[in-house]
């Protein structure tokens, strides 16, 4: 089989969920049969952590927000690695990145959406701008991966041929997150007790992320489990309203803000209930890590979330933006642990099933050269059964 080199074009000016998705999909991708290779719009801080990851990283920053003249210099990168296909994620890096293979000499490119556009970016001008883009330079992409079946049907809905879409969920490794440290190793090092129960949500700190509902979800639940204690891991640029918000609403004492943590499965690992209060999410990675560490997980039915927490099953649902049905949901968990482990174990059965990053990375190789034999050259010899559809 004749191996192919992609170069995945990606903001890169923060540690997300698209950041960790290229992490496992390169850790797991048959090195033998695809060079992946990161480029970042920003020099930090995903070039350094895909670096010190193994994976060929490079970047080519932007001055600014307008800075088109990037266009020609990924241009450039993309000629003089003879790359066969340009893979974006984002949208700064899909409109740069499809310019760019254009310019480069008509690369095919592959565009993974994480998430919905306008739920990223609250402000008009800035969701519009993106919408504008993204509508402008859509055509520029020849297929499209969704992490979700609920975000296929988003870009079904808003023009995009459901031909050019495939579902790939995001995926984990099996083998393990790296090196984590003992049960109770975490709660110590933030000086925790022991037998507090703890809660606790992790994502960057935006408003997609519903944080505010878990402050008042958090709230509740204090008023009948006083004992429980609250844990806000992760940064962003909500950190300094949430922090006035749960003074404000007199929880600062049981609530901890921890900002950026670098052993965050270490951390998740300690934890009695994951919640996830998002107001929308693409796919909800962060449950699939909590279900295999072992951990309890609550979360919102919004977007692909519902794919990865089968209510009651794998886990409980709530409405989103609904700071009660949260709270009583958290109550359920640490008041019921034998029917809370009962639910956990069937959703880390699940996600070795349906989650790994081994599956991921086959799926997206047989689609990329699916995507490359469309172009009648070197791989159109290479059959691929269907779409990759989870």
């Amino acid at each position: 089989m004749m191996s192919l080199k992609v170069i995945h074009i990606i903001g890169g000016g923060e540690f997300g969920g698209a950041e960790r998705h290229i992490l496992n999909l390169a850790g797991a991708i048959n090195t033998r049969a695809v060079e992946l290779t990161v480029c970042c719009l920003f020099e930090a801080p995903f070039a350094g952590i895909a670096a010190n990851a193994g994976i060929n990283a490079v970047a080519v920053p932007m001055s600014n927000k307008f800075d088109f003249k990037i266009i020609g210099k990924l241009a450039g990168t993309i000629r003089s690695g003879d790359f066969d296909l340009v893979h974006t994620h984002g949208v700064r890096a899909n409109l740069m990145g499809r310019l760019a293979a254009r310019r480069s000499g008509k690369r095919k490119v592959v565009t993974t959406v994480h998430s919905l556009l306008e739920m990223d970016y609250p402000g008009l001008l800035n969701r519009l701008a993106g919408t504008l883009s993204e509508r402008a330079t859509r055509e520029g992409t020849d297929h499209f991966i969704t992490v979700s079946r609920g975000l296929k049907d988003q870009l079904v809905r808003g023009g995009v041929t459901e031909s050019k879409i495939s579902v790939i969920y995001n995926g984990i490794p099996m083998d393990g997150f790296g090196v984590i440290q003992e049960r109770g190793s975490a709660r110590r090092k933030l000086g925790l007790a022991p037998g507090e129960p703890l809660v606790g949500i992790v994502a960057r700190l935006h408003p997609v992320k519903g944080h505010r509902f878990f402050l008042a979800a958090a709230r509740e639940v204090l008023a009948q489990r006083p004992d429980t204690r609250f844990i806000i891991v992760g940064d962003g640029p909500s950190r300094h309203a949430l922090e006035a918000l749960a003074a404000r609403m007199g929880v600062t004492g049981r609530v901890l803000f921890t900002g950026f943590v670098e052993d965050v499965y270490s951390l998740m690992n300690d934890l009695d209930l994951l919640v996830i209060s998002s107001l929308w999410e693409g796919f909800g990675l962060t449950a699939v890590e909590a279900m295999a560490l072992g951990v309890p997980v609550v979360a919102t039915e919004a977007g692909g979330l519902p794919e990865v927490v089968l209510h009651g099953e794998t886990g409980l649902l709530a409405p989103p933006a609904d700071s009660a049905a949260l709270a009583k949901n958290i109550l359920w968990m640490l008041e019921h642990p034998g029917e809370a482990a009962v639910m956990t174990k069937k959703g880390g059965e699940n996600v070795h099933e349906r989650f790994s990053a081994a599956v991921m990375a086959r799926r997206t190789e047989e689609l990329y050269r699916k995507v490359l034999g469309e172009a009648g050259g070197r791989f159109s010899c290479f059959h691929v059964k269907g779409e990759s559809h989870a």
